[in-house]
């Protein structure tokens, strides 16, 4: 499981895979009770694919996790 920060604004700030930087991005919360989603999000700095793999509880991210955007 990835550290992460959630800002409270709907953005939650992870590390690059790649060049290990800290961005934020914008990933779906919806009033769903439990959902587990996938998403492709380049980094802001290197630009290199980030895959965000991430589970939602009650509204809240659980578990995140970056891995290679490339496989």
């Amino acid at each position: 499981m990835e550290h992460f920060i959630n800002n409270g604004d709907g953005f939650i700030q992870i590390t690059c895979y790649f060049c290990f930087e800290p961005f934020e991005v914008n990933l779906e919360v919806s009033s769903e009770s439990f959902f587990k989603n996938s998403e492709i999000i380049d980094c802001a700095i290197c630009c290199n694919p980030n895959k965000i793999d991430y589970e939602v509880e009650e509204n809240c991210i659980s578990n995140l996790l970056v891995t290679n955007g490339n496989d």
